[in-house]
């Protein structure tokens, strides 16, 4: 944290898959757009002190992808955290986890 004081930068890594081993496969999500497609392994999640927004950058099988990062507004971080929480909680339920097949 010194170091991320010093250069007045913060960076936290969420990631559930790296690398090409046939055992990470599985593990990937999927990042996609109108013109591309990728697998998704995690985020970086950082922002610079004077900045209003937090930056996530995408993480593939390679490593991180500059290429692929969005920002969230600072004043909406909790919106976005309650909402990831509120859709965790509904997957997670067991009615809804009932799979339907299974009548």
């Amino acid at each position: 944290m010194i170091d991320a004081m010093k250069n007045n930068i913060i960076e936290k890594e969420v990631v559930w898959a790296e690398g090409r081993k046939q055992s990470e496969r599985g593990k990937y999500t999927s990042w996609s757009s109108s013109n591309d497609y990728s697998f998704l392994g995690g985020f970086t999640i950082s922002s610079y002190g004077w900045n209003d927004f937090v930056g996530f950058t995408a993480h593939c099988s390679d490593g991180k992808s500059y290429g692929k990062f969005f920002q969230i507004p600072l004043d909406r971080v909790d919106e976005i955290c309650d909402a990831l929480q509120q859709v965790k909680k509904f997957c997670l339920s067991p009615e809804v986890r009932k799979d339907p097949r299974n009548k």
